[in-house]
């Protein structure tokens, strides 16, 4: 089942593709990784270098994906982090091409915004996010502090949560909306992801809800990982509460490992058969 990505790439570290793309091919998904920014590394080290792709450049990788006559095969799109707003704009356009090849693709945006309470891309971007991404998305995946964002407030509770889920949902076609990373007053020593869906745009159902243990780790793409393990596990049958609980085990299984080694980066790649088997292959 192909799967165009359109996120960052760095050379050293777990962001992006590099958090993404091991997960989704390890589970049987080829991936066509198109890069929005080449990076020596994430933004949360000390040092980076590399650059923002144009968008004019993103497109002329998808134009070659045209020429060859497979991107109307993919069967998701997903993206992450874009870099550039320009992209968002050429990401629409190719989800609605994709879509008219193959009206059973799902677009799933992770709305890459911010973390830990700020945010870190471009208020430009940003904005292109909310405006133009959010409304076609199938599947929304923020965390916590894009949830925030999107829907004007912070998200400081499970309640907090369920209702900014709401209101995202009613600003989008999305037939399912999640919430990670939420926390909870009653519950400190937990995370929860929610999630909210709907068949063909009616009301919500009930909210769907996975828990896991809290760990204090300082590594990036947890974002990226969630987003790739759910997909993973979504696309094999669409049962929206198999593939939370799952992905949420197989996330505490790459979580629980770099905070036990202390890393900086996350444990993917030393984890694999442990959060291959979480997602039941």
């Amino acid at each position: 089942m192909p799967i165009l990505s359109i996120q960052s790439e760095v050379v050293y570290g777990h962001v992006g593709h590099q958090a993404s793309r091991f997960i989704l091919e390890r589970m049987g998904h080829p991936v066509w990784a198109a890069p929005t920014v080449v990076f020596s590394n994430h933004l949360g080290h000390k040092t980076v270098t590399g650059r923002v792709l144009p968008a004019g450049e993103v497109r002329e990788l998808i134009d070659g994906l045209r020429q060859l006559g497979v991107l109307g095969k993919a069967n998701a799109i997903l993206t992450g982090y874009l870099g550039a707003p320009e992209t968002a704009a050429l990401v629409a356009e190719i989800v609605a091409e994709i879509k008219a090849a193959n009206p059973n693709a799902l677009f799933i945006c992770d709305p890459v915004i911010g973390d830990q309470g700020a945010m870190y891309v471009k208020p430009a971007l940003a904005e292109a996010l909310a405006k133009i991404l959010v409304p076609i998305a199938d599947i929304l995946s923020p965390n916590v502090y894009e949830l925030g964002h999107l829907t004007g407030g912070e998200v400081k509770s499970r309640a907090q949560a369920v209702e900014a889920l709401h209101a995202l949902a009613a600003r989008s076609s999305a037939r399912v909306v999640i919430g990670t990373g939420i926390p909870d007053p009653d519950h400190p020593d937990e995370l929860a992801v929610l999630a909210l869906t709907r068949a063909h745009g009616h009301d919500a159902a009930p909210i769907a809800m996975a828990t896991t243990r809290r760990h204090p780790i300082f590594a990036s793409g947890t974002g990226d990982a969630f987003t790739a393990l759910f997909t993973a596990r979504y696309l094999r049958d669409r049962n929206l509460q198999a593939s939370l609980d799952c992905a949420v085990a197989a996330m505490a299984v790459i979580v629980g490992e770099t905070a036990a080694t202390g890393s900086d980066e996350l444990k993917i790649i030393e984890t694999q058969d442990r959060w291959v088997a979480a997602l039941g292959r």
